[in-house]
């Protein structure tokens, strides 16, 4: 098994998160940086951010969180 191209490089992360805001799919994503699809969706849920504080409620969920992509900006 070949360690070339294991992980993520910064300038991967930050091109998927640009082209999440841009409202791109994985597979569109994936292309672009030269990864599998299925990378790049293991990549999202993975580093996903989950922000809380003891004003709200931690069951609220937004919606968007729970399918593709995963992410929920605005």
């Amino acid at each position: 098994m070949s360690k070339k191209n294991k992980h993520m490089t910064l300038d991967d992360r930050i091109e998927i998160q640009e082209c999440l805001n841009k409202g791109m799919t994985f597979k569109a994503i994936a292309l672009r940086i030269g990864k599998d699809p299925t990378t790049v969706s293991k990549e999202v849920k993975l580093r996903a951010i989950s922000y809380t504080n003891s004003f709200t409620k931690t069951d609220e969920c937004c919606p968007k969180l729970l399918r593709a992509p995963f992410v929920c900006n605005g």
